[in-house]
C-alpha cells in the first residue's frame, strides 16, 4: 500500500499510524528508499546518483517544509529562506532552520534558530504558501552567520544578470546596500560587508564565484568578468569568464559540464537508441571546441579549469602562474578547506 503523503512530499509518523502502515514505513527506512527529516516527519529518499550537494541541499529544504508543518505561520530567513527562493550556497547547508522571531529579542531552541527584528523587514510568499523574508534580509542573515564563500555564493546568485536579459535579478546590489544600512547597527555587520564589497552580477555560477575568492586568496590581480569577443568568423560574442588584459589571458570556470552534455545522471555514455540526444551532445562539443579555437587566435594564453582544480587551490594557482597573470595583492584565508564543504556543480 501506499504511504500517507502531505501536498509537499513529507510523510508524517502520525498519519502512517492512522493508517496502519507502520511495517511498511519501517521496512522502506530501513531499505533507505525513505528517510527521516526529523522526529515524526519522513521523505522519499533521492533517487540514485543524486550529488552530494543535491542531497545536502534537499535535506535543509526538506527541514525547513517539516518545520512549517509543525510551527504556527513561520517566517523563514537566512538559509532557509535562500533554500525556498532557489539560491544556491557552497559548504554544508545549516542543520538548523532559521525563522524571523515573533518578539523582540532571537533565541534557540533544537533544530531552529529565531532572528530578531528590531527594524521588521517585508514578508512575502513562496510557492507552497510557506512564508520568507525578503530576500534582501535573507542574504543579509546569511552574511552574519555564514562562511564568505557561502554567503557570496548566494548573493551573487541573486544579483545574477543573465545575458539578453532572460530574467530579472532577484535583488540588487543598491537593494541591498539599502537593506544593510537601514539594519545597521547589527551584529555580523563587518561580516556582511564583506561580502558585499566582493558581491557582482557578472558571476554566472557558484564554481565562477568561488574560484574568484580563490584566485584573490592566492594574491592575484583581479580579473575582468564575463569580458565579451565578438568572433566573427563564428558569427557569435563569446563571454569569457576570467580575462586579465595585463597578460592577455583567459579564465574559464565551466567545470566541464559542456563536455558532458550528452551523458546520464550517473555520467555514463547516452544509451544506444538515443541517437538524436548524442548528436546534440556531439554538436555541442564542436561548437565549444570551435568557440575555444576562435578564442585562442585572440589572446596570448587560455587555460579552464573544474571544482577539483578550485577546491584543492594548488592546481588553480599554477593554472594561473603558467599564463603569467601577475601577483598584485597580498595572500589571504578566504575560503575554508574542501573537508569542510560539500563540492556542488555548476547551476549552469
Amino acid at each position: 500500500m501506499e504511504l500517507p503523503r502531505l501536498p509537499n512530499g513529507l510523510i508524517r509518523f502520525a498519519d502512517v499510524r492512522e493508517a496502519g502502515l507502520q511495517r511498511i514505513l519501517a521496512a522502506d527506512v530501513a531499505a533507505r528508499r525513505i528517510v527521516r527529516v526529523r522526529r515524526g516527519v519522513y521523505v522519499d529518499a533521492p533517487p540514485l546518483g543524486t550529488p552530494e550537494w543535491r542531497r545536502d541541499e534537499l535535506r535543509h529544504t526538506h527541514l525547513v517544509s517539516a518545520a512549517a508543518e509543525s510551527m504556527r505561520a513561520p517566517v523563514f530567513t537566512g538559509f532557509s529562506a535562500l533554500a525556498l527562493l532557489g539560491l544556491p550556497s557552497y559548504g554544508r547547508w545549516p542543520r538548523d532552520v532559521c525563522v524571523l522571531a515573533e518578539g523582540p529579542t532571537g533565541h534557540r531552541r533544537p533544530g531552529v534558530v529565531a532572528v530578531a527584528a528590531p527594524r521588521p523587514p517585508d514578508v512575502g510568499s513562496v510557492q507552497g504558501g510557506m512564508f520568507v523574508t525578503s530576500v534582501e534580509f535573507a542574504l543579509i542573515q546569511a552574511c552574519r552567520v555564514g562562511t564568505l564563500a557561502a554567503a557570496l555564493a548566494a548573493v551573487d546568485a541573486a544579483l545574477w544578470v543573465p545575458s539578453g536579459g532572460r530574467r530579472a535579478p532577484l535583488t540588487t546590489i543598491e537593494r541591498l546596500r539599502g537593506e544593510h544600512e537601514r539594519l545597521t547597527p547589527y551584529p555580523g555587520s563587518r561580516r556582511t560587508e564583506a561580502v558585499l564589497v566582493r558581491a557582482t552580477s557578472r558571476s554566472q555560477t557558484v564554481l565562477e564565484t568561488v574560484s574568484r575568492l580563490v584566485i584573490e586568496e592566492c594574491g592575484f590581480e583581479a580579473p575582468v568578468l564575463q569580458e565579451p569577443f565578438r568572433l566573427d568568423e563564428l558569427a557569435m560574442t563569446a563571454d569569457v569568464d576570467f580575462w586579465w588584459l595585463s597578460v592577455r589571458a583567459i579564465g574559464e570556470a565551466d567545470g566541464r559540464g559542456k563536455y558532458l552534455a550528452g551523458a546520464s545522471a550517473h555520467g555514463s555514455a547516452v544509451p544506444a537508441g538515443e541517437s538524436r540526444v548524442s548528436a546534440i551532445a556531439a554538436r555541442a562539443v564542436i561548437r565549444e571546441k570551435d568557440r575555444e579555437n576562435a578564442l585562442r587566435r585572440r589572446v596570448t594564453s587560455m587555460d579552464r579549469w573544474d571544482w577539483t582544480d578550485m577546491v584543492r587551490k594548488h592546481p588553480l594557482e599554477q593554472r594561473l602562474l603558467a599564463m603569467g597573470v601577475p601577483r598584485t595583492r597580498p595572500r589571504r584565508a578566504l575560503v575554508g578547506s574542501p573537508e569542510a564543504s560539500v563540492l556542488r556543480s555548476d547551476r549552469a
